[in-house]
């Protein structure tokens, strides 16, 4: 799953997510104080004894989704909103551990080739029509088909017979091309109440691929329509989740008295990027959730979603800035509120390799010895974060933490890296190196416009500025521009800072589903058909110790060819309000998006008795 800021960035959504990582306890936080990872571990929402009235979790974000669709959504800020209005075949817990979901049973043959989910009794849509295994197979057929275009998750279903034939195949194939390989795919409606998935090789792991949002079931009746655009009408969200969307609206600008428009007043005001509210799903299996609504509104300024979290305006705070993290320290008012834990992801300064200068190796190696670190964590993201040169983070099984990564900062071998390798200046020696810039040609770093992002930017390119010698610019774009850029090779940026978020707890997942050719490498224009191989012989092994062998392997042959500059891991920073009952027990190094999010949210409350003045009144 994709993060899209500058601080930390999808590489980064969906898409998608975490567990054995390390889980934080429900501390709060009363000063510089961390939440060790053994001290995770999520519990069931207290119930709150209080005076009625609307209850209303209220989370502010940074930047707008681009796209709110189950089989083509993929980053963070797109998946946590459709997590509350959609439920997979099985979910997964703030603690990594799958559970039921829309099926309550689930089989996996001898042979591990087939597996078989059993829908439950009595499923419903949000309209209360029935749900059967019948939608879910379409779910998954949509995941694949070469007529939808922008799937962004299509290789987390390689392991699924047919899968990768059908996302070989263009938009333009004929139907009949297309057809056939439909009849070959491994995902059959045995009944209305049986699934049947079938794999090329054995694929227990796919209890949690089962949970991501490619398995959540669309509307057919109003995807067919437009199947680019459906999504924006929220009352095309006929989902399976605890709750249902209500608005969907990119654009929202809130005057001083509190009332919405749809363009900027005249005035004091304070423009967000956007407001996507979510009603409860009375038709919801587990019975309509406690809280009435959830709001998610967005604005790219930190320092102004912090403000509105102090002053009582937001609930949980799930835009906090590493830079701001001395500011909530000092501030005795929400000081307490302030929660920082480990989380499962991995940032990168992110090269599209069919771009020159970085369609050369030796180029994306230089730039990986020049970026200074260490300097990063410490002057911008004030410690918080921790260096990092290889992709799988600590604490996934299979990660070689230990082992050197990508080539690490050394400003010195940066610029003899590239003076060595074609891109000397004439006057340049052996004691006195330099680079030619016209040689090296114009670099850019685009990032997603912000004030913090822009502070961020600056220190990248005069680092790499003052390594080389060369100007290195920085391009600031708006942030839901920015992620539709980063979605198709042909328009992602020549350089950006990007993250994978973890979606299960499973090695597959940070190597398979991410750099297999075709899968969300494909935004880099990176394929490496060996690497390919070894990793569909590491996700064919049953036995895991072997298996991991072959992953760590697979994750050295992928260092060596320095697809980008893997860069550090950071933290999960988030301020929740002492009235929200519910997330703070339910922490997790899933927590991307916000505070608990993969919590029970439908037990999730709020206690009116201690909210401020602020909180709303219906």
């Amino acid at each position: 799953m994709n993060k899209m800021n500058l601080v930390v960035v999808g590489l980064v959504a969906c898409a998608l997510t975490l567990a054995l990582i390390a889980f934080a306890m429900p501390i709060f936080v009363t000063s510089a104080q961390t939440i060790p990872p053994a001290a995770l571990a999520p519990h069931s929402a207290p119930v709150a004894q209080q005076a009625e009235g609307t209850k209303v979790l209220r989370i502010g974000e940074d930047i707008y989704p681009d796209i709110i669709d189950p089989q083509r959504s993929s980053f963070v800020n797109e998946i946590e909103a459709l997590n509350l209005a959609y439920e997979g075949l099985l979910t997964i817990d703030a603690k990594g551990q799958v559970q039921e979901g829309a099926a309550d049973r689930w089989d996996l043959s001898q042979d591990g080739m087939t597996m078989t989910f059993h829908i439950r009794d009595g499923l419903k849509r949000a309209d209360g029509t029935a749900l059967t295994a019948k939608d879910f197979e379409y779910a998954l057929r949509r995941a694949v088909d070469p007529k939808v275009e922008g799937k962004q998750y299509v290789s987390i279903l390689f392991d699924v017979v047919g899968a990768r034939e059908l996302a070989a195949l263009t938009p333009d194939a004929s139907q009949a091309t297309i057809d056939a390989a439909f009849a070959k795919y491994g995902v059959k409606a045995i009944d209305d109440s049986t699934l049947q998935v079938s794999f090329t090789n054995p694929s227990g792991y796919w209890t949690y691929i089962a949970a991501q949002p490619v398995t959540y079931p669309v509307d057919p009746k109003a995807v067919e329509k437009d199947q680019v655009n459906w999504w924006k009408d929220p009352k095309n969200h006929n989902g399976n989740g605890p709750f249902m969307f209500k608005e969907i609206s990119p654009t929202l600008t809130i005057s001083p008295t509190g009332t919405t428009t749809d363009t900027a007043l005249v005035g004091d005001t304070s423009t967000n990027s956007g407001e996507i509210v979510l009603v409860k799903n009375p038709n919801y299996w587990r019975g309509a959730p406690t809280l009435d609504r959830v709001e998610f509104t967005y604005n790219p300024d930190s320092d102004v979603t912090l403000k509105e979290f102090e002053d009582g305006k937001l609930d949980i705070n799930a835009s906090l800035t590493a830079d701001l993290v001395p500011t909530v320290i000092s501030n005795t008012k929400v000081v307490s509120d302030f929660l920082r834990y480990p989380a499962a992801q991995t940032v990168a300064l992110a090269f599209n390799n069919t771009r020159a200068p970085f369609d050369d190796r030796n180029v994306r190696i230089a730039f990986s010895q020049a970026l200074d670190r260490v300097g990063y964590i410490n002057d911008m993201l004030d410690g918080v974060g921790h260096p990092y040169t290889r992709w799988i983070p600590p604490g996934v099984p299979g990660n070689q933490a230990e082992e050197p990564g990508v080539p690490d900062s050394d400003a010195a071998a940066a610029v003899n890296t590239l003076v060595n390798n074609g891109y000397a200046a004439s006057d340049s020696t052996a004691a006195n190196p330099k680079v030619d810039c016209k040689k090296l040609g114009e670099v850019d770093l685009t990032y997603p416009d912000s004030p913090a992002n822009q502070r961020r930017a600056e220190y990248i390119t005069s680092n790499l500025s003052k390594v080389f010698g060369c100007t290195i610019g920085a391009k600031a774009v708006e942030g839901t521009e920015f992620t539709s850029l980063t979605k198709d090779v042909r328009t992602n940026p020549q350089m950006s800072i990007q993250r994978w978020v973890q979606d299960y707890p499973h090695p597959q997942n940070w190597l398979s589903t991410y750099w297999s050719c075709g899968a969300f490498s494909r935004r880099y224009g990176y394929c490496n058909l060996f690497l390919d191989q070894v990793l569909k012989q590491a996700d064919a092994t049953a036995d895991m110790d072997k298996a991991i062998k072959l992953y760590q392997l697979a994750e050295d042959l992928l260092i060596q060819d320095v697809p980008g500059a893997f860069f550090y891991n950071p933290e999960n920073l988030q301020m929740v309000q002492p009235y929200v009952l519910g997330p703070v027990d339910n922490l997790s190094s899933q927590d991307a998006g916000w505070a608990g999010q993969y919590g029970p949210v439908w037990n999730y409350d709020i206690d009116l008795s201690k909210v401020p003045a602020t909180y709303p009144k219906q």
